[in-house]
C-alpha cells in the first residue's frame, strides 16, 4: 500500500499550510489553508511557486520572472544580514522589478525577554516565541535602473503625516548602495538619509 505525501509548507511563524485547487469565476486556482482536506495537493504545477510575505502570509502564485540576477539576490540577502545592526531583523523580498528590504526592530523584544526571564521563563523559548511575532515593514527599495551596466536606484520609505511613500536616495552599484544604507536600518540615522 502506498500513501501520497501531501504538499505542506511551514511559514516563519511556524504555521503549517496545505494546498488545494478550487474552481471559481476566473477558473481554477490554488489556495492555501491551515486545515487539512482530502483534496490537498501532492505537488504544484511547474509554472507555480510557493511564496511567503515578510509577515508570514503564504500563497501559491505563478512563478515571477525577476529583473535581477540570482547572484544579485544572493548578495542583497547576504549583505542585509551581515551589515544590519544588532537590533534590526531584515527580510529581503524579491519582486519582478524591485528588491525590498523589510525590517523589524527587536528593541521591544529585548525588554519583554528581560521581563519574562525575571519570572523564571526560559530565555530561548521566550525569544523564539517573540521573534515569530515581529511585524516587518518595507524600508529600503532597490530597482534596476540600467540593465546593461547593472546599476540600481535606491529609495527609502518616508513616513510623513500618515502618508507612506518612497524617497529617492541615489543611483549606484548594488553592493555600494547596500553597504551605505543597510547599517542605518532601525537606527535614527536612517531618517537622515536623503
Amino acid at each position: 500500500m502506498t500513501t501520497n505525501k501531501k504538499l505542506t509548507y511551514t511559514n516563519r511563524k511556524g504555521t503549517l499550510y496545505y494546498f488545494r485547487e478550487v474552481t471559481g469565476k476566473r477558473g481554477v486556482r490554488i489556495v492555501c489553508s491551515q486545515k487539512k482536506s482530502k483534496d490537498d495537493l501532492d505537488a504544484i504545477p511547474d509554472t507555480h511557486e510557493l511564496a511567503e510575505t515578510p509577515n508570514g502570509q503564504v500563497s501559491c502564485r505563478k512563478k515571477i520572472k525577476s529583473d535581477f540576477l540570482l547572484t544579485e539576490v544572493e548578495i542583497a540577502k547576504e549583505l542585509a544580514q551581515k551589515l544590519a545592526k544588532k537590533n534590526a531583523r531584515i527580510i529581503v523580498e524579491v519582486k519582478k522589478k524591485t528588491i525590498l528590504l523589510h525590517s523589524a526592530s527587536t528593541d521591544s523584544i529585548q525588554e519583554m525577554i528581560k521581563y519574562a526571564t525575571s519570572f523564571g521563563q526560559n530565555l530561548r523559548n521566550t525569544q523564539a516565541i517573540l521573534e515569530k511575532q515581529l511585524y516587518f515593514e518595507p524600508v529600503l527599495k532597490l530597482e534596476l535602473s540600467d540593465k546593461k551596466n547593472r546599476t540600481f536606484t535606491a529609495s527609502r520609505m518616508c513616513w510623513i503625516g500618515g502618508e507612506n511613500d518612497w524617497l529617492f536616495l541615489e543611483d549606484g552599484a548594488l553592493i555600494a548602495l547596500l553597504k551605505k544604507y543597510v547599517p542605518h536600518i532601525e537606527q535614527e540615522s536612517f531618517f537622515e538619509q536623503i
